[in-house]
């Protein structure tokens, strides 16, 4: 199994074309194949039915989707963690965050607490959460949106609030609205597998909304979707920690699509080994 083709895999998800998908991973259309075939030789099943047009995902396909962009976050993740335990400087605190928080909630959050001598790594809320049980972090900074069955264990502290709230660009035409029982217009999604996309499909289902045609983007980063967003290519669930300035603004929906968590801080239990 290598890296590349998890990213193939997921290109060809996106695109449905052997081309568009080989041009977007920047190779040609045969070697894209060949890379293609030999993910499915080393899972031992087809993936896409390649007779039907768009390619559609077999129903081993759409197993493998459900997993790969976890494989992928979890690759990253250790190959971050291992960067930060190799590194030559002495670090008093080893800090793991999200993306999204790293950018926005930890600076104030170190200021306010005159940290020095702090290395930060980021990572997917499970990497965060497995750096913390593993011992390879001191302290995790997460969203929780009151679920999360693996915080067992851990000492949990609420350091603030946030929500997900369905934004598009300030002043743009309508880009979402819901229709009925539809949520219709220009959707971008977060990937399968993902802490904020599955918080976003239990609300949908929780009220009996579903999302009508297929979104125009999907992302595993809020940050990657809030630059659509500003951009004017649609509407997507946006964290309001990253809604900063007048660019963006909360689409016309009802108050439950806004989807409320707590930022927590977690450490390792100090009655471990009670």
């Amino acid at each position: 199994m290598e890296l590349q083709w998890i990213d193939d895999f997921l290109a060809l998800c996106q695109t449905r074309n052997f081309t568009r998908a080989a041009q977007a991973r920047g190779t040609t259309q045969s070697a894209y194949s060949r890379r293609m075939q030999r993910l499915e030789e080393w899972l031992g099943a087809p993936l896409f039915d390649r007779e039907r047009r768009p390619v559609t995902l077999t129903p081993a396909g759409e197993e493998f989707l459900s997993r790969a962009h976890r494989l992928r976050d979890e690759i990253f993740d250790a190959r971050r963690a291992v960067l930060s335990v190799s590194s030559h400087l002495e670090k008093a605190l080893r800090i793991y965050a999200t993306n999204t928080l790293a950018a926005t909630f930890l600076s104030p959050w170190l200021i306010e607490r005159e940290l020095r001598n702090y290395s930060v790594v980021v990572a997917s809320v499970s990497g965060c959460i497995e750096a913390v049980k593993r011992g390879h972090a001191d302290l995790a900074m997460i969203p929780d949106f009151g679920d999360a069955e693996n915080l067992a264990g851990l000492e949990l502290e609420a350091i603030g609030e946030d929500r997900l709230i369905l934004a598009q660009r300030r002043g743009a035409a309508r880009l979402a609205a819901l229709d009925g029982e539809d949520l219709v217009g220009r959707l971008m999604v977060y990937a399968p597998g993902t802490h904020y996309g599955a918080r976003i499909a239990a609300m949908l289902v929780a009220h009996g909304v579903r999302m009508r045609g297929r979104p125009v983007c999907e992302s595993a980063s809020a940050e990657a979707l809030l630059a659509q967003v500003e951009a004017g290519l649609g509407a997507a669930w946006i964290p309001a920690i990253l809604m900063r300035g007048d660019t963006v603004a909360r689409c016309a929906v009802p108050d439950y699509f806004d989807i409320p968590y707590k930022i927590l801080l977690a450490r390792a239990s100090s009655d471990k080994g009670a």
